[in-house]
């Protein structure tokens, strides 16, 4: 174990960053529930492949796109219990996409657990960024790592459940967030209620987002480059494997592979950013991922899956790093920092799941997919004028 690591694991309450890691791999793995089944919901409602990628835009955008608004309102009044209405509230719409008869009412219950699923996420990385000053990188890192777990395991758990009892029993998971709800509420300390200077929280944002407008817009930049390989291969890997006769259930697994290997590459990220840097770390995210990609769209099969991982890696890499930089950029507002890292980037990016989803249609996904290497790219460019860290 490195210096930094076990400095951190002598100070750091691992309590609160345990239960905090459960309640991201809950909330997150019944959002990951939808990838997976898009081909049974295309033949349920005999949808195209393009009117089936608008359900992983949709969730996306608004479990995304959500977070601004819903960090400031958890900012604002703390002490409210938004985490057991997010975790409860978006297992029950979730979970409805498996007996609901129709598409527009399926397409109606993923904005509202959408909603409620982002209501989670500002309050949770506030807390984890406030647990551990001197190792924030590592502390935020463990607990984004809770929810790549939650997307690695999440399509599993919706493919058991629908192998062995059907879509229509995926309510059961509702279950589960009560159980983990129970147990969080009971172990994690209550937050403090809002102080008098927080009240003015809207003035108070956005000055501060004026003085950090040119870091902050640099963040977002890298954040959104990574972000749009990162939703289509998650929304879209398990289709993938379908076009090319490999099967349903060896998309799942391979996507799983994406998403454990990238939960090491958060934890990697946050326990090697304080010894190397920030902004180097992020730059080695990005280059790994850019010569993964370009392997796996152009390797044979036997080696595809070695390529998803490393893929997996470099994708998460920098993303427990990128929100405790932009909690520094923020530091006095950051439920609000992690949503645009969380929230704002992965909204923006969920938009060309839409385009790619309808080039596919014309061309097979395989081949759309080799655009994706462009927005890696453009992810270097803005790594590299991301502002050199102060010395400590």
């Amino acid at each position: 174990m490195s210096g930094a690591m076990a400095g951190a694991a002598r100070h750091a309450p691992w309590g609160s960053i345990g239960l905090l890691f459960l309640a991201h791999f809950v909330v997150d793995s019944q959002v990951s529930f939808l990838a997976p089944l898009l081909p049974l919901l295309s033949q349920k409602f005999s949808l195209s492949l393009g009117t089936a990628g608008v359900l992983v835009s949709l969730l996306s955008f608004f479990v995304a796109g959500s977070q601004p608004l819903t960090a400031i309102v958890t900012d604002r009044w703390p002490q409210l219990p938004w985490l057991a209405i997010g975790l409860i509230g978006s297992s029950l719409f979730l979970t409805a996409v498996g007996w609901l008869p129709t598409y527009a009412a399926v397409a109606t219950a993923i904005p509202i657990g959408g909603v409620l699923a982002g209501l989670a996420h500002p309050d949770m990385a506030s807390r984890a960024g406030a647990l551990s000053n001197q190792h924030r990188s590592l502390s935020v890192s463990f607990f984004v790592a809770g929810g790549r777990l939650g997307f690695a395991f999440g399509p599993l758990i919706a493919l058991f459940i629908v192998k062995w009892w059907g879509m229509e029993w995926l309510w059961i998971y509702i279950l589960v967030n009560v159980v983990a709800v129970t147990g969080i509420l009971r172990g994690l300390p209550k937050p403090k209620a809002a102080s008098g200077e927080s009240k003015s929280i809207f003035r108070g944002i956005g000055a501060a987002l004026m003085a950090a407008r040119y870091p902050l817009s640099i963040l977002l930049g890298v954040t959104v480059s990574r972000a749009i390989v990162t939703l289509n291969m998650q929304g879209l890997l398990p289709t993938l494997y379908v076009e090319r006769g490999l099967g349903l259930w060896q998309g799942g697994i391979a996507n799983s592979v994406l998403l454990v290997f990238g939960m090491a590459g958060v934890m990697a990220g946050g326990a090697l950013a304080d010894r190397f840097g920030k902004k180097r770390l992020i730059a080695w995210g990005v280059v790994i991922s850019f010569i993964s990609l370009i392997g796996f769209l152009w390797s044979i099969s036997a080696l595809a899956i070695v390529f998803i991982a490393l893929l997996g890696f470099g994708l998460y890499l920098p993303m427990g790093v990128g929100m405790a930089l932009a909690q520094e950029f923020l530091p006095d507002h950051r439920g609000f920092a992690s949503s645009l890292t969380l929230g704002v980037s992965w909204g923006l990016a969920s938009f060309s799941v839409i385009p790619i989803s309808w080039m596919a249609e014309k061309i097979s996904l395989l081949q759309t997919f080799k655009v994706l290497p462009v927005a890696l790219i453009a992810g270097l460019v803005f790594a590299y004028f991301l502002p050199e860290e102060e010395k400590k």
